[in-house]
């Protein structure tokens, strides 16, 4: 299996991801927020096709265990002057939970923590083993932290490279000189924001008050 490096946006990787699973989590009742920080880097060099592989098995396998509640995915950077860029991911929900000697178990293929599971929730356990495996291939590791009843979290740490000039490619423009400075922008918007999701909310709010209002 082929490992690909190309130019690709973050944000809009993780987008898809949502957007292919936004029916299964309505169908099901539950909260879903995608929590990655302002500050961090979108422009990325690396295989998005891959990441999105993972980030739907892993989301894909908290929809089926989770009744109710929220899934979150959360994206953090470890270290960014490395090369590449360390990216901390994770999956995060409010399902049956995986008890501690069974944890290492379900990253095997056709392993789920007991045979109850495949009867009650169908599937053959096969979303965390390829998941593990791409992991694995593109040099990352993948764990899961977990209580019986209190939910999962599955993580995963991969490094992706950051593009130099993630506009166009082109030679970012020179600065002002000492004496000039750029105009005043004197318009002024009026901004409808619908998100139902609290958390949300606070991201979005903060994304315009940090892009819009001087």
């Amino acid at each position: 299996m082929d490992i690909e490096s190309v130019e690709f946006s973050l944000r809009n990787t993780l987008g898809d991801v949502t957007s292919a699973l936004r029916m299964r989590i309505q169908q099901k009742g539950l909260k879903f927020a995608c929590r990655i920080p302002l500050e961090l880097p979108d422009a990325l060099v690396g295989d998005p096709s891959r990441l999105r592989q993972i980030m739907i098995n892993l989301v894909g396998n908290a929809l089926k265990f989770t009744a109710r509640g929220e899934i979150s995915v959360r994206v953090a950077m470890e270290a960014e002057t490395a090369h590449p860029a360390v990216f901390h991911f994770s999956v995060s929900d409010t399902g049956i939970g995986i008890p501690l000697e069974k944890q290492k178990l379900i990253f095997e293929a056709f392993t789920q923590s007991d045979s109850s599971t495949t009867r009650e929730y169908g599937g053959t356990g096969l979303g965390l083993s390829i998941s593990s495996r791409l992991v694995a291939l593109m040099g990352g590791n993948i764990w899961v932290e977990s209580q019986p009843g209190e939910g999962s979290t599955f993580h995963f740490k991969l490094g992706f490279g950051l593009q130099k000039f993630p506009a166009s490619g082109a030679l970012p423009p020179e600065p002002p000189g000492p004496t000039q400075a750029p105009p005043p922008d004197q318009r002024r918007f009026q901004i409808l924001l619908a998100e139902d999701n609290p958390v949300n909310q606070k991201v979005a709010v903060r994304f315009l008050q940090k892009k819009v209002i001087p």
